[in-house]
Order: C-alpha cells, then structure tokens, then sequence
C-alpha cells in the first residue's frame, strides 16, 4: 500500500512538473508605446531646488558633470530610463489615444514625456564623462528616437513636445562632435543614422491631422447646442485645416510664403473656429529649429 501510494505521488509530481514546463506565455509586444507608458509612470524628478538647478545648468553646458551630486538621480531613474531606451528599439508605436471617441492627453505626459528625455540627455552627459564616447551617442540616440515616437500620440501639444525632446538629444551629439569628443570612426557611424532622421524630425502633418479630428468632433457637437455653428462656419475650418497639413508636408523653407497666404482665411474664420487652430506659424517655426539643429549637427559630423 505504501509503495502504491508512493508511486502515486510521484506521478502527481511528474505531470506537474511537465506542466509547469509547457506553460505557455504571451509574446512580448512590439508596441514601443507600452513600455514609454511603464517608464514615464516610474520617472522621477529631483526632490529639491539645489539639485534641480544643478541639472539644468549641466544639461545646458555650463557646468561639468557632478558624479556625487547627480549620479543618484539617475541610478534612481535607471529602470524608467532602461525601459525606454529598450522601447525605442521596437517596430511599432501606438499610443492608444482615440481622439475621435473624446480621448485627451493626461495632463502630465508631456511633463513626464520631457523629464525623462532630460534624463536621458544627462545620462549621456554622464557616459561621455566616464570616457564612454560610444554609449553616449547611443543614449542620445535614443532619446532623438523616443522623440518621434512621441511624434505618434497626437495633436500638436504633443508635437511640439516631441520636437522638444528631440533637440534636448541632437545638441549634445552637436556639441560633442564639436568639441571633438567623438572619434573619425564614430563620426561617420552618427552621420549615417542622422541622415536617416528627417529634416524637420517627424511628419507634423499627422499632428494636424488629430486636431482637425479633434476640433472637428467639437463642431460637428456643436450642433445641438443652443447657438450651433454653421455649416459654412465648419466647411471652413475644414479647410483650413486640410490646407494647414498640406502645408506642413513641405519643406519649412516653402511652408513660410504658403502660411502668409493661409492667413487671411484664418482671419476670416468664427471666433470658435480660430479657438480651436493652433499656431501654424510657431509650428512652422519649431520645424525650422529642429532643420537648424540636424544641420549643424550634420557639419560637425563632416569637419575633420
């Protein structure tokens, strides 16, 4: 009886540990959008106003690098930053917002979207002050990356935060080719992957895209209020709109005279219709920023 019983638990065992070793788990996501959703919920600012003002002053150049001071706040941050910096190697990036349906960004992921490129920036910072050239270009790298993904989650507030990560990681590569911290070899590596990148970062077309979605959802709304806006009052934001992407899939350069010509219909708009426009100008004028920084950035990359 008792070897019976024996023989029996021992089977048990054995079918439980084939089953444990046929567990089957998911894929892994090629949605990069899932993982910055983890590391912007992790980042973490600095707690006070000494150390705050230290990282802006090094992250804009005019102090040197502070081991002591702020190697904490990024070994803090080193699974937010980890996490995204794994994020930007995926395929795929879709954030989820469904604009159409009345969805907004949080209030605080373009703050957190910028913290964490800022880290990432100061990260860099701290690679190339430890001697290690080459981790730190693909840090920043990374960072120029993580900006065109947030390109991808919506109206031009996100955008413009996009540009603004981007050109927190394109200086310090500037500045490092510049300063002749980078090798011949790294140099002409950075200048293939820049030349990939477009002029202007991103397609801001898309962004335009959202808020025409997003203004338009608005109007269409509007119909049922007390005081709806016309049909000729809504046919023309449309069209507006529409001509304002257009414009932004040309080059800054040639987007400048077709703005001036745009605005004497946005002029001609209801007051609830230009409420709802962003500045095509400023939006124009922050792609001509991010033109400039690949630029320099490009003729540093070439000078010998």
């Amino acid at each position: 009886m008792k070897l019976r019983l024996l023989a029996t638990i021992m089977a048990v065992l054995a079918s439980a540990h084939t089953a444990r070793a046929q567990a089957m788990f998911p894929s892994e996501t090629d949605n990069a959008a899932l993982r910055y959703w983890f590391a912007l919920g992790e980042v973490q600012e600095p707690s006070d106003d000494a150390t705050r003002r230290l990282f802006e002053e090094t992250t804009a150049g005019r102090v040197a690098w502070d081991e002591s001071k702020l190697g904490p706040i990024l070994d803090f941050n080193e699974d937010a930053l980890r996490t995204m910096q794994q994020a930007t190697k995926l395929p795929e990036c879709n954030w989820g917002f469904e604009y159409r349906n009345g969805a907004a960004i949080p209030p605080w992921f373009a703050l957190r979207a910028r913290l964490l490129s800022r880290l990432n920036e100061l990260q860099g910072i701290r690679d190339m002050a430890h001697g290690d050239s080459g981790t730190a270009v693909n840090t920043w790298l990374a960072g120029v990356h993580f900006g065109q993904d947030m390109s991808r989650s919506g109206p031009v507030i996100a955008a413009l935060t996009a540009h603004a990560i981007i050109l927190d990681n394109l200086q310090p590569l500037r500045d490092s080719a510049q300063q002749g911290k980078l090798n011949e070899e790294q140099k002409a590596e950075l200048s293939v992957v820049v030349k990939t990148i477009p002029e202007d970062g991103f397609d801001w077309g898309v962004a335009w895209g959202v808020e025409f979605a997003i203004g338009d959802q608005f109007l269409q709304k509007s119909r049922t209020a007390r005081k709806p806006e016309s049909d000729d009052k809504i046919r023309a934001y449309e069209e507006y709109m529409l001509a304002a992407q257009a414009v932004l899939r040309e080059t800054p350069a040639e987007a400048e005279s077709r703005i001036a010509d745009l605005e004497p219909n946005l002029r001609r708009l209801g007051k609830v219709e230009q409420n709802l426009i962003p500045s095509l100008r400023g939006t124009n004028e922050a792609r001509i920023r991010l033109v400039t920084a690949r630029d320099e950035l490009m003729q540093a990359l070439s000078t010998k």
